[in-house]
Parts: C-alpha cells; sequence; structure tokens
C-alpha cells in the first residue's frame, strides 16, 4: 500500500533544497514556489509561481495547482500555452513526484517569452531605424522623377515662362514707341495711319498718291528711296 504522505513529505522536503528562497509552505499539504527566468529583463521584469496543494492520492492522481502572476504581465496567450505544456508534463508523471518537472516547464517558457520579446523589441528598434535613415535618404534624393511628374512640370514651366515674356515685351514696347520715330512707328504700327485721319479739319485733302501721273510718282518714290539709303536714316530705323 502507497503511503502518499510520506512521498509527499519527501517531495516537499527535496523542493525546500532545491529553491531554499523560491519555496514558500502554506500548510503542510500547499505551497508556492515562484519562478524566475534565467536572464531577467530589468527594465520589464517577468515571473511567475506555481501555486499547489496535494490531492489524498497524490502522485498517483494530479494535484490541484494554479498558475500564478507575481511580477510583471505575461501576455495571455504565452500564459495558455504554459498552462498547456504544465498540464501534458504532469499527466506524463503520474505515479512519480511530479512537482520539480513542472517548475522546469514553466522557466523554460518565461525563457522562452523574453527571447520572442526581446526579438521583437529589436525588430522594432531595427525597423524604426531603417525609418528614419530611408527619411534622411529622402531628403538628398528628392522626389522621383517619372515621365508624368516631368510633363506636368514641363507644362506649367512654358506656361509661366510665355506669361513672362509677354509682361516683358509689352513693356518693351511701350518704352519703345517713345523712342522710336514717326516712319518707325508707323511701319511697326500701321494703325497710326488710319488713326491720323480723325483728326484731319474738314477742307482738308486726302492725297491718294495713286491719283499723281508716273513721273510725279516716282519723284515721290525716289525720295524714300534716298531716304533709305541715307546711312543717318537707317541707324535712326534700326
Amino acid at each position: 500500500m502507497t503511503d502518499y504522505l510520506e512521498e509527499q513529505k519527501n517531495e516537499i522536503e527535496a523542493l525546500q533544497s532545491i529553491y531554499p528562497e523560491e519555496f514558500e509552505a502554506i500548510s503542510d499539504s500547499e505551497f508556492r514556489i515562484s519562478v524566475y527566468p534565467e536572464e531577467q529583463d530589468p527594465e520589464s521584469p517577468r515571473a511567475l509561481s506555481l501555486h499547489v496543494t496535494y490531492t489524498p492520492n497524490y502522485p498517483d492522481e494530479l494535484p490541484e495547482y494554479e498558475i500564478e502572476q507575481i511580477e510583471g504581465q505575461v501576455p495571455e496567450t504565452y500564459l495558455s500555452k504554459i498552462h498547456e505544456s504544465v498540464k501534458n508534463a504532469a499527466k506524463e508523471s503520474i505515479g512519480m513526484a511530479m512537482v520539480f518537472s513542472m517548475v522546469m516547464i514553466i522557466k523554460e517558457e518565461l525563457d522562452n517569452i523574453l527571447l520572442d520579446v526581446k526579438r521583437a523589441e529589436e525588430e522594432l528598434a531595427n525597423e524604426k531605424k531603417r525609418k528614419e535613415e530611408e527619411a534622411e535618404h529622402a531628403k538628398f534624393v528628392g522626389t522621383k522623377v517619372t515621365r508624368e511628374s516631368f510633363m506636368d512640370w514641363k507644362k506649367k514651366f512654358d506656361a509661366e515662362l510665355a506669361e513672362k515674356d509677354a509682361v516683358l515685351i509689352a513693356q518693351r514696347l511701350k518704352e519703345l514707341k517713345g523712342k522710336l520715330p514717326g516712319r518707325a512707328l508707323f511701319e511697326q504700327d500701321k494703325t497710326l495711319a488710319m488713326s491720323d485721319a480723325k483728326y484731319m479739319d474738314e477742307g482738308d485733302v486726302s492725297v491718294d498718291i495713286s491719283q499723281f501721273d508716273k513721273s510725279e510718282r516716282g519723284g515721290v518714290l525716289d525720295e524714300e528711296e534716298q531716304e533709305d539709303e541715307n546711312p543717318a536714316w537707317k541707324q535712326l530705323n534700326e
């Protein structure tokens, strides 16, 4: 006949020697063992405890137990995984002392959690660094030019340039009109000849050169040709 109380007592003594600081006795059949990871994160420490209460027929049956969070916060997904792993290890150990195996499973899972958290933090840090480097690089590279963006820019640039040219030409013509001799103004703007008719007095005669005979018209044309050949006249018209 199995002496369950004796086996339970022997296991408790063994656990106290293995975990002198972590073991907390609550009664002869109830205790708590604190479990810490191998490498604790000083900025975000995490710790669990295995709270065990022996049943009358332990170890031929599972003890009552709870996994408690005593420091930090273990995500629920990880906590569920720990519960499942501990339950499986306990079932495999029925018939012999199993608390030590349960504690080791919790410790192993805690170590894995810290590795996952550390890896995730490193990935976030690397991603942040990569984005900062890309932003810094973009300052020097500028916006990538495509054919569409270049054609849009050229269209706007040509329109702005044409507008500026029109303004400059208008200003230049305004300046020149005050300086050009009469003939140059007439040659540049034929409408000036028509506008002079507005200022003719009644009785003034409009001269039509076509009414002159050939010899008379020739005299007029000779005078114009002489003006064209005159260097001084040419210089004024240039």
